[in-house]
């Protein structure tokens, strides 16, 4: 089923947004930040597209967004609803919400969280999560490859769909908008990290973290209350980091490695 706003208002259960619907566009981030740079953003807004020709997460980093099978959303909200901006916050509070979302559509799916930002469904990344400051505003991305049925031969190994049949994607994101509504106003708050801490599988694992040129190997021991994660070298040294991207996990369940 294709996209349609109106639908998406349908089902919204909380107040609708105005959300502008592409068919086609290289980035809703990348578009959402332009639209800042020359629009005074008063109200949050959504920016949708039933396919991206260059969708990218953190690092810029491609993410695959075929059409009509995923959901590539970007929320636009002014800089005064999330200030002062928590980036480890509004993205583990993002996590928690989309996971919370999916679970209710998929409740035999199996989800869990790669700090910062990755959304893993069977221990493969089916969703990811980019926090963007741009022009007094705030982008949240959201990219979900929802029922992708096949992925490039390079990523092949990393990458899964949420579910093997076609859904309606109007619902999901309708749930998704109500979801990131409820979250804004007490994100700072942090209640959703004990949830978070939950769904994250590399806690108490031996981790590979890249912060910038930097490579950092010890245990995953803790999110903290900012949403920055722990690691505990292998002297005792503990490094709290607030960026960066974990290479590398181990989990006992399939020696799966992110």
């Amino acid at each position: 089923m294709s996209l349609d706003s109106t639908a998406i208002a349908a089902w919204q259960a909380g107040p609708r947004l105005p959300l502008t619907l592409f068919r086609k566009i290289p980035s809703t981030n990348g578009y959402a930040k332009t639209y800042a740079a020359s629009h005074a953003v008063t109200t949050a807004q959504a920016f949708l597209a039933e396919e991206q020709t260059a969708g990218y997460g953190k690092r810029g980093r491609t993410f695959y967004s075929p059409p009509a099978t995923g959901v590539y959303l970007s929320l636009l909200v002014p800089a005064a609803t999330v200030t002062p901006l928590a980036p480890g916050l509004l993205t583990t509070g993002t996590a928690v919400a989309v996971v919370t979302v999916l679970q209710r559509f998929f409740p035999a799916a199996l989800f869990h969280v790669k700090w910062v930002n990755d959304i893993l469904v069977d221990n493969k990344k089916c969703g990811g999560i980019l926090v963007e400051q741009t022009h007094q505003a705030v982008v949240i991305g959201i990219g979900l490859n929802l029922f992708t049925p096949q992925f490039p031969a390079a990523i092949q190994t990393k990458a899964g769909a949420v579910t093997e049949q076609p859904v309606d994607r109007n619902i999901v994101i309708a749930g998704l908008l109500d979801a990131l509504q409820a979250l804004l106003p007490d994100y700072h708050t942090g209640m959703f990290l004990p949830a978070y801490r939950a769904l994250a599988p590399m806690l108490g694992r031996p981790v590979t973290v890249q912060v910038g040129e930097t490579v950092l190997a010890g245990i995953a021991t803790a999110i903290d209350t900012a949403g920055a994660l722990v690691v505990t070298a292998a002297d005792g040294q503990q490094h709290v980091l607030t960026a960066g991207e974990v290479t590398k996990v181990t989990l006992p369940a399939n020696d799966y490695k992110g």
